[in-house]
C-alpha cells in the first residue's frame, strides 16, 4: 500500500516528514541560491543502502530548482546525514523530481515500494506562496485566515523549515516501513512526531528555524482551506488520514516547547492555545523514548556523533554573506 500525500482540494497537498539524523534538507534555500553546506574538512560518509537519483523536470519553471539542486548534491549530503542508520537489507532511493499527478500540486511522499519522492512542487510552493507577504488592509490583524508570511518570521526560515520537514515526515513514513518499526495512532500522526522530534536535536539556532518554518507552512495551509471553504470544515478534512494543519502547526510548536522551553517561550505564548503548553514536556518525552526503543538500536553511535558535529546551516542561508 503506497503512503502518500493527498489533497481534499487542489490549493496544496497535504504534506510533511519524519526520520533519525536527515536534517540535511536544510541544504533547500533557494532564495539565495546558496544552500547549506557542510565544511570542507568534514568526511563525506555514505550509507551502502541509499541510492539518489536527480530527474530533470518537463516544466520549464523547475528548471533552475534542478540545475541548483543537483549542482549543490542536496541528495549525496542527505545520504551522509543517513549514513549512521542501519537499513538492514532494505534499499531506500532519494529521488528529486516532478513526478507524477501526485506531485502536481505541493506535495512529496513516500510510496511504500522504496522511493521517497521529492517533489520540486513542494519548493517551489514554498519560495512563491508561502514565504512571500500579502497585503492586507491598515490595521488588520494577522489571523488564522491570513495567507503568507506570519509577521516576526522571515523568507529564508520558511523556506528551509519548510524543506526540512517534508524531508523528515516522508523519511520516517520510508523508515517505519523499511524497518518495520511498530506505532500506535496513525501512521501520519506518527510521522509529524518524529519529524518535530529530529527537527529539535541539533541545537535552538537550528531548531529555531526549522519549527518557524514548519508551523508557517501549515498556517498557511490552513488559510487556504478557511478561505476556499469559507470558514465550514469539510467532512473530508474531518475524516483524513491526517490531523488538521491548523493541529499539525500546533503539534510541531508543542513539541519543541517541550524540549527548549526557553528558547520557544515566545512562540508557545503567542501561538499555542494555553492548555496545551501545560503538556508539551510529557510529549515531548513521550516522543523520545519511542525513539530510544525503536530507532536507536539501529543507530551507529560513532557515526551519529560526526553527523551531529556537521554544520547544518550558513550564514549565507539567512541572505547574510559574513
Amino acid at each position: 500500500m503506497k503512503r502518500m500525500e493527498t489533497a481534499s482540494v487542489p490549493i496544496g497537498a497535504r504534506i510533511a516528514g519524519a526520520a533519525a539524523l536527515t536534517l540535511a534538507l536544510a541544504l533547500a534555500c533557494w532564495k539565495t541560491a546558496i544552500l547549506p553546506g557542510f565544511a570542507e574538512e568534514q568526511p563525506r560518509l555514505h550509507n551502502e543502502n541509499v541510492f539518489i537519483q536527480y530527474l530533470a523536470p518537463r516544466s520549464d519553471k523547475y528548471q533552475q530548482l534542478y540545475e541548483k539542486l543537483k549542482a549543490r548534491q542536496i541528495l549525496e549530503e542527505l545520504d551522509t546525514f543517513l549514513s549512521p542508520l542501519d537499513l538492514g537489507d532494505s534499499g531506500l532511493v532519494l529521488s528529486v523530481e516532478e513526478g507524477d499527478d501526485i506531485c502536481k500540486y505541493p506535495n512529496s511522499y513516500y510510496d511504500g515500494a522504496g522511493t521517497l519522492h521529492l517533489c520540486y512542487s513542494w519548493f517551489y510552493f514554498l519560495e512563491n506562496d508561502v514565504a512571500k507577504e500579502y497585503p492586507r488592509p491598515p490595521g488588520e490583524p494577522f489571523t488564522l485566515s491570513s495567507l503568507g508570511l506570519i509577521p516576526g518570521f522571515t523568507r529564508a526560515e520558511v523556506v528551509l523549515g519548510g524543506s526540512v520537514s517534508v524531508v523528515l515526515h516522508e523519511l520516517g513514513h520510508a523508515v517505519f516501513d523499511l524497518l518495520n518499526i511498530p506505532r500506535f495512532g496513525r501512521e501520519e500522526d506518527a510521522a509529524d512526531q518524529f519529524a518535530g522530534f529530529f527537527m529539535v536535536q541539533f541545537g535552538p539556532a537550528v531548531s529555531l528555524t526549522t519549527v518557524k518554518g514548519t508551523y508557517n507552512a501549515w498556517h498557511h495551509f490552513n488559510a487556504e482551506r478557511l478561505l476556499a471553504s469559507k470558514g465550514v470544515l469539510q467532512p473530508s478534512l474531518e475524516g483524513d488520514a491526517h490531523s488538521l494543519d491548523i493541529q499539525r502547526a500546533y503539534n510541531y510548536l508543542c513539541l519543541a516547547y517541550g524540549k527548549d522551553p526557553v528558547t520557544f517561550k515566545d512562540l508557545a505564548e503567542n501561538l499555542l492555545p494555553r492548555a496545551r503548553k501545560d503538556h508539551c514536556k510529557e510529549e515531548y518525552d513521550q516522543a523520545e523514548l519511542a525513539f530510544k526503543k525503536t530507532l536507536l538500536p539501529r543507530i551507529d553511535r560513532d557515526r551519529m556523533k560526526i553527523v551531529q558535529n556537521m554544520k547544518i546551516f550558513k550564514s549565507e542561508d539567512y541572505g547574510s554573506k559574513q
